[in-house]
């Protein structure tokens, strides 16, 4: 009988210890997600990201815990996390296979990078600015055959998903069958040539709907007038300033940068890129985007469309953002499995999150809950 009592017993405290276990290394590892050190003043992150205290920055290590242990909710699935306040990396997180040097797919994250790109081919002079018609730069669209709709089409249209060109974007997480994008990969060697094809059924500007198809595009309007694809255009004029000499930006079998996606990088470099924007596109002594062309590009497509500017992002697309604490002035670069870029410049913070969610309609993630938490860590 004692011998069974003890047999119980240890049972009990092993089932203890291991029931415990888990607290504990989400304890630790939240320890180590905090950033150490001191804030020595300002710089810029081109050779690499500094780290300090959250406390050196306005914001507190104890209030930060609960941020990374939602991240780390094993019922979603962050693959990076990263926390930046004042130019400096207050917390830093990876989880699961991935390491500060792992390069991840931004999927539509690169969108917003396309966006950049146009702003600074019109900066240069490249392209007289987002008026002019897309047909310019594509001679399948100039004939007397094509649609007067088509012919009518701006750049701008392009920017903020009213091309009114036919285009199914709905299911990413189920059925793909009717998905434009999965098609075009399937059937298609040349993406541009895919979305010229495709038959206009609303006037330009009249609707707004999530179309790839319409950032693909922008690929081709940046070779026509620069002689150069995006990627080789970024590498000049947008990487290479910020020291990004190593992210990968794909392309299509015709050799097309996919303006849609495709871009290959490490969380620490997608946070530069989200910085560029934060700094309103200077960078050391660069102007490197245009301080009129970021706001342009944050202004809402209409009345009616909040939420969404030139492939970015806008507070609204977030459910429940009216009655929280997020500042009005918040934007997001985000691809589906939810990778984000989120920019909150009156806080001064860019965070980036990377994951690999199976369906973020149906999970644990929750942006406003998760970006609540990490205001609520803000003592100053």
């Amino acid at each position: 009988m004692k011998k069974t009592f003890r047999v119980i017993a240890v049972l009990m405290l092993a089932l203890a210890f291991f029931s415990c276990r888990p607290s504990v290394e989400v304890g630790n590892n939240a320890a180590k997600f905090l950033g150490e050190g001191k804030h020595a003043g300002q710089y810029w992150p081109t050779a690499e990201w500094r780290t300090c205290r959250p406390e050196e920055v306005g914001m507190s290590s104890q209030a930060l815990r609960p941020v990374y242990t939602y991240a780390a909710n094993p019922d979603i699935n962050t693959q990076a996390l990263i926390i930046i306040r004042k130019g400096y990396i207050i917390g830093e997180a990876y989880f699961r296979d991935f390491t500060r040097n792992t390069r991840h797919e931004s999927f539509s994250v690169a969108k917003s990078f396309a966006s950049a790109l146009m702003g600074i081919a019109i900066d240069k002079g490249f392209i007289p600015g987002v008026d002019a018609k897309v047909n310019r730069y594509f001679p399948e669209w100039q004939g007397e055959e094509i649609p007067a709709a088509k012919k009518r089409m701006t750049i701008r249209h392009l920017l903020t998903m009213t091309s009114g060109l036919k285009w199914n974007e709905e299911d990413y997480y189920g059925d793909r069958s009717q998905n434009d994008v999965y098609i075009m990969i399937e059937d298609s060697e040349d993406y541009i040539q895919y979305v010229l094809n495709r038959p206009i059924i609303h006037e330009p500007g009249e609707r707004w709907y999530y179309s790839s198809g319409d950032s693909m595009l922008l690929s081709g309007i940046i070779e026509k007038s620069t002689k150069m694809t995006a990627s080789r255009f970024a590498q000049s004029h947008l990487f290479a300033p910020l020291g990004l000499s190593e992210v990968i930006w794909l392309r299509d079998p015709a050799g097309h940068t996919i303006t849609g996606w495709g871009i290959q990088a490490t969380a620490r470099e997608f946070a530069k890129f989200g910085y560029l924007y934060l700094k309103r596109g200077r960078w050391e002594n660069q102007q490197i985007v245009s301080e009129a062309w970021i706001d342009e590009s944050l202004r809402p497509v209409s009345d009616d469309i909040t939420k969404y500017g030139y492939q970015w992002w806008l507070l609204p697309v977030l459910g429940g953002y009216e009655t929280s604490i997020i500042p009005p002035k918040t934007f997001i670069a985000w691809g589906i499995y939810t990778q984000q870029i989120f920019i909150i410049p009156e806080e001064d913070l860019v965070i980036v999150r990377l994951g690999n969610d199976a369906n973020p309609y149906d999970d644990e993630w929750r942006e406003v809950e998760f970006l609540t938490l990490v205001l609520n860590s803000l003592q100053d």
